[in-house]
Formats: structure tokens, sequence, C-alpha cells
């Protein structure tokens, strides 16, 4: 079943990166359709998804920090920064 995502209002999308040492991870959420589904192809499911109704509202990942090649799908393939 395809996943349904629900379109936050534009001036509410948020996207977070957080390097957490003492957790030696990436802690990524984001509540934006487009790079919630980019993420979910490039480095997976998410570890947590919140769900409103039927529809995704935003998703988390953890990544750990010694997973280089993860990180650098994700900063070279994701455009989370839309330069």
């Amino acid at each position: 079943m395809e996943k349904k995502y629900k379109e936050p209002i534009e001036s509410e999308m948020e996207t977070t990166v957080n390097v957490l040492y003492g957790e030696n991870c990436l802690s990524l959420y984001t509540n934006k359709p487009d790079v919630q589904r980019k993420l979910n192809r490039i480095i997976g499911e998410p570890e947590k998804e919140y769900i409103k109704g039927k529809s995704i509202t935003g998703s988390t990942w953890k990544i750990s920090l010694d997973d280089k090649t993860k990180i650098s799908k994700l900063v070279l393939k994701v455009n989370i920064f839309e330069v």
C-alpha cells in the first residue's frame, strides 16, 4: 500500500538535522513530503512516523555516525537544503 503524506502549511515545513554525539548518531526529522519520500528511497524506512488520521505528518530517522555510506547518500542525493 502506498503511503499518504499530509502536505503541511508552507510556513510550517521543516527539516532538522541533529548530531547526537552521546548516541553516536545523526537524527533527522522532516514533515516535508518530498524529503520523506526521498529519504525512504535513499536511506530506508524511518525509525518513527507521525500519523494523523490516515496520513503521515512527519518522519524521524537515526543514522549511526559510523555509517558513512548512508550519510554520503543523504548529503548527495536528498536535497534537504534545497540549494
